[in-house]
């Protein structure tokens, strides 16, 4: 079972710390610059007029089945969230997991990358009784599992990335993959190994920190041999895939002949751009990721740029009902003893 003091202190509800909720507005402050800078860049480069000419022209069958599959992407995440907090040491339901699930995605369209909406759907799942240190190490397992997924169809899609990207592109996703599964290897590796034998510095191996940081290590390898973690995985490949598909559909509905080959080469690199924690909502960085990947393929700027944003605008429209989900998530725990915690 996992240790209730792992990771303290748990997740702070907004106002108790008033420098860090300071850091947080500073932090989003800088990370909706950084979005509209992106955005002003890519948009003045675009014919805007050509783009609103395709969309026009776009065929309706087409666009309507890439929001339906992008769609699925929403319960594939909830599943995914679930099956790592199995793992964790809590169970939710399927409806639970799904409303967090929705409701993350809401507010992840105004918060810095996919972790500002994570670590919200982590709070909440912590504030409905499920223990902080199980949350947390779901957390981790959660985005880890999504990496490894995107990795997994990264090297899927590499001859073909390969055969039109620079060797520097190619050989920076292998080393990545490669880097990605020795750290993972050494993590489980070094978990096998007392504490007290490890060549680290007495302070850090025997403090707070080092019994913590210790405490996660043992944890992470004893998830690894459970099903659950390793069927969340499975469904975070369905996500990444589902994602793919409906890139696919949307540059086909506009004339463009994307194949799956080619988007498993460059979709998972506008996936892990959109997840890093610099701009809101993945807005911008997918953008140029998107542009980047097609240009590759031969395919026209413009064009990118419109499914990139087809991406962008079909999953915010998706997430809306997340701000229903969101206002009874909060009516729900607001209700909720303190005490306990």
């Amino acid at each position: 079972m996992m240790p209730q003091a792992l990771f303290d202190p748990p997740f702070a509800p907004p106002g108790t710390a008033p420098d860090a909720a300071r850091g947080r507005r500073w932090s989003t402050l800088i990370k909706a610059v950084v979005t509209v800078a992106i955005l002003a860049l890519i948009a003045a480069g675009a014919d805007w007029a050509a783009i609103a000419s395709r969309l026009t022209t776009a065929d309706p069958l087409l666009l309507a089945a890439g929001v339906a599959v992008k769609a699925a992407t929403l319960p594939l995440a909830a599943l995914r969230w679930r099956a790592v907090g199995r793992a964790a040491g809590f169970s939710i339901t399927r409806w639970l997991a799904f409303r967090l699930q929705m409701t993350s995605s809401f507010l992840g369209q105004v918060l810095p990358g996919s972790v500002g909406a994570d670590l919200l759907r982590g709070w909440f799942t912590w504030r409905l009784g499920h223990p902080a240190g199980a949350v947390m190490l779901a957390l981790l397992v959660d985005r880890l599992m999504a990496l490894l997924g995107v990795v997994l169809i990264g090297l899927v899609g590499l001859p073909r990335l390969a055969a039109v990207a620079p060797p520097a592109v190619a050989w920076t996703v292998l080393g990545g993959a490669a880097a990605l599964g020795l750290g993972m290897g050494a993590l489980l590796l070094v978990a096998r190994i007392p504490r007290d034998r490890l060549p680290l510095p007495r302070r850090l191996r025997d403090g707070a920190l080092g019994r913590t940081l210790w405490t996660a290590v043992g944890e992470l390898r004893a998830m690894a041999g459970r099903p659950a973690a390793w069927a969340s995985l499975g469904h975070g490949i369905a996500v990444h895939l589902a994602t793919i598909a409906a890139v696919i559909l949307f540059a086909r509905s506009l004339g463009l002949p994307l194949s799956w080959l080619d988007g498993l080469a460059i979709v998972p690199a506008a996936i892990v751009a959109a997840a890093l924690p610099v701009s809101l909502g993945g807005w911008g960085v997918r953008e140029g990721a998107m542009i980047a990947g097609f240009t590759l393929l031969g395919f026209d700027r413009d064009a990118a740029l419109l499914v990139s944003l087809l991406i962008g605008t079909s999953i915010a429209v998706l997430s809306l009902p997340g701000g229903v989900f969101w206002l009874l998530l909060r009516h729900e725990t607001s209700s909720l003893p303190d005490s306990s915690r």
